[in-house]
Formats: C-alpha cells, structure tokens, sequence
C-alpha cells in the first residue's frame, strides 16, 4: 500500500487533493475501487472519470480531475509504466539449477543462474551472469547468451545462436532452425543449406511462439532494442536495424533488409528480398512487396504511402457509387 502523495512523488507528478488516500491496487475506471488508482488521460475515457468509484486518477490537466483527487503528469505513459512497475505483484523466481535439469560438464556456471526442470543445456554453451532459463527450454550447442537475459519455458535455441545482454524470450519460440529454402529441378526439391546463424543484440525482447530461421548466406540479425509481440516469424538472411517494434502475426520473407526505428502493424506481410527504409510505418494487414523508402507510414495490398492509398480508396467508391446509380438509373 502506499499514499497518493508517495505515487506522486515516483512520478514526478503534481499531486491534486488529499495526498494521505492510501492506494493498494492499480484497475481500470470501470472496475476501480476506492482503494485503487487508474488511468484517465485518453480523451474517451475523461468523461468517465466522474462515473468511476477509483480513489485518484492519472490524467494530464488539472481540469480532467473535476474535484477529485489525482496526479498530474507530462509524459501519462512513463508514468504508467513506473506506476505498473511499483504495483507488479508476480512471483520472483528463486534462482537455482534444477536437479531434473541437463548441464553439459564444458559449460561454465555463471553468478546467479537459474535452469529450470528438464532443461537442457548442451556443450560449449557460453551464459552470462544472472540467466535465468525457464522448464523445458533447450539450448544447443555453442549458442551464447548475454548477461540479465531470461529464457522463459519451451524455447529453443538452435545450435550457435547468440543472444545479447538483458533479453527476453517468451515461451514457446524457437531461433535458429532452418530457413525455408529449395531449389527444385524436375519433380525433386533440393533442400539448400543454412550454415550460418542468428544473431540477436542487446535489449531485444521477442514474444511467444516466434520463429526466427538462421541464414543460409548471411547470419539472421536482430538490432538492439527490438521488440516483437507474439507469433512473429523472421525467415533466414533477414537483417533487421535497431529499436525495431513488430506487432503480432508480422511475416518478414527471407533476404529482406529492415532499417532502423521501423515499425510493422499486426498481420502484415513484408519482402521478400525489399528494403524497409528507416522509421517506415507499416500499417495493419499490409502487404509490401516492393522496397520503400521510408520515414512515413504505408499501407494496403501492396503497401503504398497512405496518402496515396487513402485518394486510390476514395476514387474506387466514387466508381462504386457511379456503378450503382447507373444501374438503377437503367432498371
């Protein structure tokens, strides 16, 4: 539990009535107690607050709050980031190494590290300090992962797959198995070779049940800072920049290049061989099947600027309209 006034001060923010009203859960308007804070700065939700039974709001103008309490802030999100942070109240794990665990004798034992049950850790694998690794992951040979970073349980890591400091990888997806690639002569598919690996930076943060194929020519590469939502699939040679945010369902086809700050709305298919410019926006269920530039936002099947997608729309329902005037006008 702690006071209105203590939340404000975490946040840097301007505390609005009683700062003794004691907060113990964080909930949304419409569930909100009056022990609980909530969040009221979107525009649809400020006409709620009055209506709401929450104790104190977090909104972005005096005005918002109407008489009730609250903090004020500039920046709602860092601030609901910090305020989610104070109030998670999930198990920390106890780090330990699992006697149902498998830790090949040419593994060094970090500081701190935590394997959990029937995990498997095979030779020459390299751990920082402070992994934890989940039940059931498997991590081949050779792969290296970075310091702070957690492995959470059924990932796999494919063999020789390098993994940066402070990472994380949700359940259930695996790195490194083979791209899809075959060259076919007559009625026979000739499987090509993926010889090399992939390599992910520092910060990344990939979802559950992702795949992510290594190279056949070229190492797969993710930049520092990326972050990718459940169920996103990178296929071999695909070279991605840094800070990079992938919602889920993301396709990204083999040998495509992807700059840096780029952004990729859910269930969007993109490449393959293309080029994403830097800080392009990819808007939700587009297709982009050419290289663009960057540094605007894109969308539709095939992914064109918005604009100009937006005018091709409103020309096609012109046509639509004249389409069916005409036909009445003839019955």
């Amino acid at each position: 539990m702690i006071t209105l006034k203590e939340l404000a001060d975490k946040v840097n923010g301007k505390l609005i009535g009683d700062g003794s009203i004691a907060i113990s859960t964080v909930d949304d308007l419409k569930s909100a107690s009056n022990k609980s804070i909530t969040f009221a700065f979107l525009p649809k939700f400020k006409k709620e607050i009055s209506s709401s039974s929450a104790a104190a709001f977090i909104v972005t103008s005096d005005e918002d709050l109407k008489e009730n309490a609250g903090i004020v802030v500039e920046n709602p999100y860092l601030a609901m980031i910090t305020i989610l942070d104070l109030f998670d109240n999930r198990p920390v794990p106890v780090f330990n190494i699992s006697k149902h665990s498998e830790l090949h004798e040419s593994v060094e034992k970090p500081h701190n590290l935590h394997i959990g049950a029937f995990s498997v850790i095979e030779q020459d694998v390299v751990l920082g300090e402070n992994v934890f690794i989940g039940n059931g992951v498997k991590i081949n040979a050779g792969c290296v992962i970075g310091d702070n970073s957690v492995i959470y349980d059924n990932v796999v890591l494919y063999d020789n797959t390098i993994l940066g400091k402070n990472c994380i990888i949700n359940a259930g997806t695996v790195i490194g198995s083979d791209g899809f690639g075959y060259h076919t002569v007559g009625n026979e598919h000739h499987k090509i070779p993926h010889i090399k690996t992939v390599i992910i930076g520092n910060d990344v943060e990939i979802g559950a049940a992702c795949t992510i194929d290594r190279g056949s020519v070229q190492d797969t590469t993710i930049g520092d800072f990326c972050k990718f939502d459940n169920q996103v699939h990178i296929a071999h040679n695909v070279s991605i920049g840094k800070a990079c945010l992938f919602a889920g369902g993301v396709f990204i086809g083999g040998s495509t290049k992807i700059k840096d700050f780029v952004t990729i709305a859910g269930k969007s298919d993109i490449g393959p061989h293309i080029t994403l410019g830097e800080k392009s926006v990819i808007a939700a269920r587009s297709c982009v099947l050419k290289s663009l530039p960057g540094s605007e936002m894109y969308a539709g099947n095939p992914a064109r600027p918005i604009k100009e997608k937006q005018k091709r729309d409103a020309i096609y329902t012109r046509f639509e309209l004249l389409e069916k005037r005409l036909k009445k006008d003839a019955s």
